[in-house]
């Protein structure tokens, strides 16, 4: 289109100066046969609200809507912008200066509210300077001030005009003007006019290559000056390049045509011809206009953008309704139809709505069907498309059917042939969901395998725990360490600890500690130390020697006192020692002979003042065994 057979390089540059806040805005968009470019400062001081971005976005808005190089939709253009600051003042009156430029990439056309401004520069010279809606504008447009003060003059900011305004609202819209290879386009706002005046733009202009050359230029120029307090300042280059060549046959096939119908309605009008002129001209204009549109629409369909195609038949259709040419209206009527069913498909496959996209779809093929100017291929291609979609969705909502069912094994399959599925058809969307139902089944399984392990590993515990308490050592720890296993793999570090513990305690009663060895023994007829047990409250020495072995059993005997009485002997057993004889304490003592050759001497129990004491054998307490030392 015409932007592919022109070259336009736009660059810009926004800085706040020495302020916090930068209260300018600057934004274009380029289509294919049209472009703008808008410019805007913001003239109040309201902290919420950017009233040069709300105006910029609202002026681009419209444009992008009904794009025109007409001044009277341009006009449109700004007034909409004013409209919408008068709406938004809510905590104050929104304003701000906005200058736009409006090119077809052959003409332009500019408008401007307030004081930022246009300069376009042709064969490196200043060709024409936008004029501010301010008074100081005024005053040099009556002679009353010199142009060249005009930058400096204390009324440069006393705005008659500009967006916002209370008053009438009075915007400057210029005429078509013609473009010429290598003309650059300025936008500033006044940070950067009111220092920067048009010969050092010039001067700047001589060495720069391309836009952003140019506006570091300017931007090292203002900064140079080193001023206290810096404004605000925004620039915009706009290099033209290359402009779009019109064909002039076919401007002399538009102009012979006119002069057809002028004719003809000066044969059968007569006197009329002077009040129907302006008509013919627009019915001129919208029948070449039909033709242009069509042939536009035509090539968006070969490159498969549907939404300019279906814009540019539109335009086309209702020129043809201008013209009254009902065969090429009917026509351009069908192409819009299938275009837009076309592209109603592709915006509900982009809201997700895979049925109504279908549905869609498959009336643009019906359509179309036995035409060239289509591509059937590609809309049959995005059918399918839509078509796995919905197979895809089918198969989530029957997993999740029987994963609500807790049939995991059976969910997880319908999950994974959609995600396959969705794999293949590009479905990205419907993909991540299915994989996060796959981790939730997953999640699933995990637990209900965990719970079935730490109910087996419980078992064995329990069977370890009645193993031990029976007596079955071995079988107990075989039954803990199995279970020690499960809870390690499941990840129960108490229970992992606990059977340890249980194994080590099974272990210790499985293999006790070994008994310590017995001394050797002494040699024969030494006589060894012995610990002596207390038996009474007095002590004892005993001087038997130890029997090989306790007798069956020993008859008692008693012994008569040698002193006033007879006191009976309890029988106490003694601990054994080795051979050995002592005196008795007492002042007397009488022995009585027993069954075992190795008889055990008894303390004395008579009242040893006075000699006396009784000694008897035990009767059937064996004597006790001492290890030696």
């Amino acid at each position: 289109m015409r932007r592919d057979n022109s070259d336009f390089v736009t660059g810009f540059l926004s800085e706040s100066g020495t302020h916090v806040r930068n209260k300018d805005y600057f934004a274009y968009t380029e289509l294919d046969d049209i472009a703008c470019w808008v410019i805007a400062r913001g003239l109040d001081n309201d902290q919420e609200v950017e009233s040069a971005e709300l105006a910029a976005k609202a002026v681009l808005g419209h444009f992008m809507q009904k794009p025109s190089l007409s001044r009277y939709r341009i006009s449109r253009y700004l007034r909409e912008a004013h409209r919408v600051l008068k709406e938004e003042s809510y905590r104050v009156r929104l304003k701000a200066s906005l200058t736009l430029i409006v090119t077809d990439y052959a003409r332009v056309v500019y408008g401007v509210a307030g004081n930022t401004r246009l300069y376009l520069f042709r064969n490196g010279r200043l060709h024409l300077r936008s004029k501010d809606q301010s008074l100081s504008q005024q005053m040099a447009d009556r002679e009353e001030i010199a142009e060249d003060v005009l930058d400096h003059h204390e009324e440069r900011h006393n705005l008659l005009s500009y967006l916002g305004t209370p008053g009438e609202f009075r915007p400057y819209i210029s005429k078509k003007l013609p473009l010429y290879d290598g003309d650059v386009l300025l936008l500033t706002t006044p940070g950067l006019w009111e220092r920067v005046d048009s010969a050092e733009m010039q001067d700047a202009l001589e060495e720069a290559k391309d836009p952003t050359a140019l506006l570091d230029t300017l931007e090292d120029v203002l900064l140079g000056k080193q001023q206290r307090v810096v404004n605000n300042y925004t620039a915009a280059a706009i290099f033209a390049n290359k402009i779009f060549k019109i064909d002039p046959q076919k401007k002399w096939r538009i102009i012979k045509r006119v002069a057809l119908i002028v004719l003809l309605l000066a044969l059968t009008g007569g006197g009329a011809l002077l009040f129907k002129m302006k008509e013919a001209e627009r019915i001129a204009e919208a029948a070449t206009g039909m033709f242009e549109h069509e042939q536009n629409g035509d090539a968006y369909i070969e490159e498969s953008d549907y939404p300019k195609a279906l814009k540019e038949y539109s335009e086309a259709r209702n020129m043809a309704n201008i013209v009254k040419d009902k065969v090429h209206a009917a026509l351009l009527n069908k192409k819009q139809r299938i275009t837009q069913l076309i592209v109603d498909g592709d915006t509900a496959m982009k809201d997700e709505q895979y049925t109504k996209a279908l549905e869609k779809y498959d009336k643009a093929l019906k359509e179309m069907k036995g035409r060239d100017d289509f591509n059937e291929p590609e809309i049959a291609a995005k059918k399918e498309k839509v078509e796995s979609y919905l197979l895809v969705l089918q198969w989530k909502k029957e997993g999740d059917m029987l994963l609500e069912a807790q049939d995991y094994e059976g969910a997880e399959a319908f999950y994974q042939k959609a995600r396959k599925l969705a794999l293949e058809s590009g479905f990205l969307t419907g993909e991540k969901e299915i994989r996060a139902k796959l981790d939730e089944v997953g999640s699933k399984k995990t637990g209900i395998t965990k719970e079935q392990k730490m109910l087996s590993a419980d078992k064995l515990e329990k069977k370890g725990d009645d193993s031990y308490a029976a007596g079955d050592f071995a079988g107990a720890i075989e039954s803990f360490t199995m279970a020690q296993e499960i809870y390690q793999e499941i990840g129960v570090l108490e229970k992992v600890l606990a059977m340890e513990r249980k194994v080590t305690k099974a272990e210790e009663k499985l293999n006790p500690p070994a008994a310590a060895a017995p001394a050797a023994a002494p040699p024969v007829g030494q006589t060894v130390p012995q610990a002596v047990q207390p038996q009474a409250a007095n002590p004892v020495n005993a001087t038997s020697p130890a029997p090989a072995a306790p007798p069956a059993s020993a008859a008692p005997t008693s012994g008569t006192n040698a002193g006033n009485g007879a006191n009976p002997a309890s029988a106490v057993p003694q601990a054994p020692v080795a051979p050995t004889s002592a005196p008795n304490s007492g002042a007397g003592a009488s022995s009585t002979p027993a069954a075992n050759p190795a008889p055990v001497v008894l303390p004395p129990t008579g009242n040893q003042g006075n000699g006396s004491a009784s000694s008897v054998s035990s009767p059937t307490a064996p004597a006790a065994e001492s290890p030696l030392d």
